[in-house]
């Protein structure tokens, strides 16, 4: 028998576009996690002291990420460019943590904009579903007309 093989949340990565504002701000709030092993249990810090409005602890690698966005978006050969970065679902739902939407830098509305953005790499396949599935079902129309729209679904 044929072993299966499963799709684990952690190794599928999305994109996630990033202005030098959201790459910043991101940056700004974010500090690195340290594993520390204790008699074998591990303790988990960070590098600064964490308090309420403290920077959230996350592993070097979306520091290193979140790092060459910033360099890529504050290069002078890439000025007003976005930078495209690949992030796994457990790192997107990381800086989900992190997104205000109230967050307003040098008037852009970079809170609302990474909630939208980490949002839609992570529910945009389940949302974009949902809206299909919905049309279908509230449709005053015949079945077999708007199964015409798809016609190489199955």
């Amino acid at each position: 028998m044929d072993e299966l093989e499963f799709t684990s949340l952690d190794t599928l990565e999305k994109e996630l576009i990033l202005s030098r504002n959201e790459a910043l701000y991101l940056s700004d709030n974010v500090t690195l996690m340290i594993e520390r092993d204790h008699d074998e249990t591990i303790l988990i810090g960070s590098m600064r002291n964490v308090a309420p409005t403290a920077p959230l602890p996350v592993p070097i690698e979306i520091i290193e990420k979140l790092g060459m966005a910033i360099l890529y978006t504050t290069d002078s050969d890439n000025e007003g460019k976005d930078y495209i970065g690949m992030f796994d679902i457990n790192e997107l739902y990381l800086l989900r943590e992190i997104a205000q939407s109230f967050v307003k830098i040098n008037n852009e509305y970079v809170g609302y904009n990474l909630s939208r953005k980490i949002y839609t790499a992570i529910l945009q396949d389940r949302y974009e579903q949902d809206k299909i599935l919905n049309n279908l079902l509230t449709s005053d129309e015949p079945l077999n007309k708007t199964l015409e729209e798809f016609p190489n679904k199955p």
